[in-house]
């Protein structure tokens, strides 16, 4: 651990038993997110957008998740300039690159790329690359364009996780029909070795359709990155047998507490429910030790 972990250490909790693993974090750096986005922020969580200058150093970031029960966390480029913003994959690896329970993933953008595979390539050459993140309705290109297949290939080959948005956003300038999770399974049967999350798990609007392609594939998993807890059961009626295919992300800063998701997931899985949610899920796709 860097010097900066030691004085924000990750805190003690034997009731909890088990490591926390965030799947769905964003940089709040306001120079790299567009004018709505900061908007967002400023509306869901005042505390943390007042702060938002100390979140260019990750040891900041890595101190208030940790203050809220994280171990690790995957924080989330997102190239995406027509919507949310321009938070590069080079800028996030360089964020990441000292602190190793912050793991990068990496954001490319058809639209703005026209060899995505060699652009991966590069990525992997000049640091961590601990997935992928696709905004098909921040980049405004369907999740099975053709376009995209050579990048899922190569993917596939190095089993990165690749999330990707689903469902509704309150960004400005998002498009809907880009978001709906069946145009992803495509790409499940023909990537069937591609671990899929569908973030946010068709918020709002593809609940069921999100639920119907996490039970249909053995690859794609529901990424519950801002959903309130208490509603999971009324969003998916067959919880219990979700549970496996299920992984905790906060979505911070676009919540003001993530210790308090944490606790609600607890009470509405139980204990065992939680450890595969909150842990052992995700962190099999990442490859992490206990």
């Amino acid at each position: 651990m860097v010097g900066a972990d030691l004085a924000h250490p990750a805190p003690d909790r034997p009731e909890l038993g088990h490591p926390v693993l965030d799947m769905h974090v964003h940089t709040l750096v306001p120079h790299t997110w567009t004018a709505g986005a900061q908007d967002y922020v400023r509306e869901a969580n005042p505390e943390a957008y007042a702060d938002s200058a100390s979140f260019a150093d990750p040891a900041h970031l890595w101190g208030v998740l940790a203050a809220e029960g994280i171990d690790h966390a995957v924080v989330l480029a997102e190239e995406a300039p027509a919507s949310s913003g321009m938070v590069t994959s080079e800028f996030m690896q360089d964020y990441c690159a000292d602190m190793p329970t912050l793991h990068p993933f990496a954001s490319l953008n058809p639209t703005l790329d026209d060899d995505l595979v060699g652009r991966l390539d590069a990525l992997l050459a000049r640091g961590r690359v601990a997935g992928l993140k696709f905004l098909p309705p921040y980049q405004y290109v369907y999740p099975n364009d053709p376009c995209l297949y050579p990048l899922y290939e190569r993917a596939e080959a190095l089993r990165l996780p690749c999330t990707f948005h689903t469902g509704l956003s309150r960004i400005p300038g998002t498009r809907l029909k880009y978001a709906d999770p069946l145009l992803l399974d495509d790409v499940a049967v023909d990537f069937p070795d591609l671990p899929i999350l569908l973030a946010h798990a068709g918020r709002g609007v593809w609940y069921d359709a999100a639920a119907m392609l996490a039970t249909l594939h053995k690859n794609v998993y529901l990424e519950l990155s801002g959903l309130p807890p208490r509603n999971l059961p009324r969003y998916f009626p067959q919880l219990e047998r979700l549970v496996g295919k299920m992984i905790f992300g906060s979505d911070f800063p676009g919540l003001p507490s993530i210790s308090e998701n944490i606790a609600a997931l607890r009470e509405v899985l139980g204990e065992d429910g939680a450890r595969a949610v909150l842990w052992e899920n995700g962190a099999r796709l990442l490859g992490l030790k206990e």
